[in-house]
């Protein structure tokens, strides 16, 4: 092995792992010129104009847009990111021509400071704690400073997660740890081709090789080669009896389930209610959890017209506090609905009996006529059937989620498919709050704590976070995972959520969001949602992500000293990321 390579690899490998002075004279490009609180100008020497150099195995750009540099303050330094390179009016011609021969110009720059460093260790601190001097040293920062600096100081115990590389240098990896990446939760932007599915595979990959959990809500089918355990709502391609799951019309909350009938306030509402209420005691009845009778038709509805009104008054008193979960019928809701179309008394105006049920108010089936024929509908349709009246030997969605969380399989991942639930009703957005509601109610509960962290994974996040059902009368926010967002944290339950929408993602729930992942974006809303969700991305930062690359991702945020530039590393499967093949199709005809 000759000797001169063996000095190579061992600076090299000093250089990765241990901090040095970042002023190199070798790296000099420039000195100050210009000092304002929130940009430094300095003259590039000639080695901007040069093609870049290598320096210990290391690209050195020498003056390009986008390069970190070290500003010489002394026993600080400022770390920050050439964002502008120009050349005055006297010299911009001479650049205009073809030559072998090197042109020698002087380039300005424009550096934003991010933040200072101490020189002796390479700790950064936020905020620019000393400005330079007029004449103060520029010099470029070396890939193994600015991934130190990157990182930031690795604790005892803390797990570190290889998610990505430098964009020009992909033999350093950096590493971020699962606190700093998920405590705070985590969004994933970007538009589509720019590599948002692949950063979520990644992530889950890290997790799954670090003995994390994690549950994914796939809402196209987009991971299902994803090696985890899968199961599937609705009727899809793949699922079979083991790997069904259904979430029954009766385990939904009051809140979701009117969000999906949508019945008026004013008339249905109440009517709905009761007709549940009667339900859920004709199925305690007919399972012997009571001794007393109900008058039950045929279609098992119970009969109130005309009834006394003591038995039913006695078993609600006795058994309300067991009708939270109680199973019921959905079949029979419209036929119920009609039963408590009644009049509140029997008798007649001038002596009317408050013992007895009246008879029936046909004004009041009118006013109900469209509900009534929603819900028969709704139990006709066969792409309802993993929630209304489902095949009881399928296993229940809030079951699953109890014993995922009880299980102590370290690295196990649940994917949720629910890309067969239809859009028709709202039905998979109010499906998919229902997950979130169950989720925060265990975590509540002490299922999910900080010993047993979990991270929950919504892909298309647009689809199911700010969404309103109904009329503007009758509106239900379905609001569970931004109450996750806001108050999951201090429960250990955090959300990681892929969208290439972040205009759809309410501000509340971007605002809570301590980490972002953000590829290219080109929508200038979409920019301006994320500038105004995270105060340290200035206008600077944000002009880069037009311009990303595949794969290439802005990461920030609160745990992070600066915004960086990084591209992800490929994930060990590949989403199944699926576009037209027009050519082959087209050739083929």
């Amino acid at each position: 092995m000759p000797f001169h390579w063996w000095l190579h690899r061992s600076i090299k490998e000093y250089e990765m792992n241990k901090w040095f002075s970042p002023y190199d004279t070798h790296r000099r490009i420039g000195s100050i010129i210009r000092v304002s609180p929130t940009e430094l100008t300095c003259n590039l020497t000639n080695l901007a104009s040069k093609p870049s150099a290598w320096l210990m195995g290391q690209r050195m750009p020498g003056g390009e847009v986008n390069e970190f540099v070290f500003v010489d303050v002394g026993e600080t330094a400022i770390f920050g990111k050439l964002v502008r390179v120009w050349l005055e009016g006297g010299e911009r011609l001479s650049v205009d021509s073809i030559s072998q021969q090197t042109i020698d110009n002087h380039p300005i720059g424009i550096i934003q400071p991010l933040i200072s460093v101490d020189v002796s260790n390479g700790r950064g601190f936020g905020g620019i704690s000393r400005f330079p001097k007029v004449g103060s040293q520029v010099y470029s920062a070396s890939p193994s400073l600015y991934k130190t600096l990157i990182e930031g100081e690795l604790k005892e115990g803390e797990v570190n997660l290889p998610i990505a590389e430098l964009p020009d240098d992909d033999s350093i990896t950096i590493h971020v740890t699962p606190e700093k990446l998920f405590s705070r939760h985590c969004a994933i932007l970007g538009a589509t081709g720019g590599g948002k599915s692949w950063s979520v595979a990644n992530l889950l990959c890290n997790i799954n090789s670090k003995k994390g959990k994690a549950i994914l809500i796939d809402a196209t089918g987009e991971y299902s080669d994803l090696p985890c355990t899968s199961f599937y709502l609705g009727e899809h391609p793949l699922a079979n009896a083991d790997n069904s799951v259904s979430f029954p019309h009766w385990r939904f909350s009051e809140t979701d389930l009117r969000a999906f009938l949508r019945p008026s306030s004013q008339s249905q509402t109440p009517k709905l209610a009761e007709a549940i209420k009667s339900l859920k005691f004709v199925n305690m009845q007919r399972r012997g959890v009571f001794n007393h009778t109900l008058e039950l038709s045929e279609k098992f509805t119970f009969s109130k017209a005309g009834m006394p009104k003591a038995g039913f008054e006695r078993i609600t008193a006795e058994y309300s506090h067991l009708l939270d979960n109680e199973p019921w019928v959905f079949g029979s809701l419209h036929e119920q609905i009609i039963e408590e179309c009644i009049w509140p008394s029997g008798g007649n105006a001038s002596r009317p009996d408050l013992s007895i049920w009246g008879g029936k108010a046909d004004n009041d089936v009118g006013h109900c006529l469209n509900l009534i024929s929603r819900i028969k509908a709704y139990s006709e349709s066969p792409f309802f059937k993993w929630m209304i009246d489902p095949d009881l030997s399928l296993k229940q969605m809030p079951e699953l989620l109890s014993e995922f969380l009880l299980r102590d399989n370290p690295g196990e991942i649940l994917r949720l498919d629910v890309s067969s639930i239809p859009f028709e009703s709202n039905a998979r957005e109010i499906l998919v709050n229902s997950i979130g509601r169950n989720l925060l109610t265990l975590a509540r509960k002490g299922s999910i704590n900080f010993k047993k962290p979990m991270l929950v994974f919504i892909d298309e996040a647009h689809q199911f976070l700010n969404k309103k059902v109904g009329d503007e009368f009758n509106r239900f926010e379905l609001d569970a995972f931004g109450n996750i967002a806001k108050e999951g944290r201090k429960f250990g339950l955090n959300v990681v959520i892929a969208t290439q929408r972040p205009r759809d993602i309410p501000e509340d729930v971007l605002s809570q969001i301590g980490s972002l992942l953000v590829h290219r974006l080109t929508n200038h809303h979409d920019q301006e949602i994320v500038k105004k969700a995270v105060g340290e991305m200035d206008l600077k930062t944000s002009s880069f992500l037009p311009t990303l690359e595949q794969g290439e991702a802005l990461l920030l945020g609160v745990d992070f000293s600066f915004p960086v530039i990084l591209k992800m590393k490929k994930p060990a499967f590949k989403p199944l990321s699926k576009s037209a093949d027009f050519s082959k199709y087209w050739s083929s005809m």
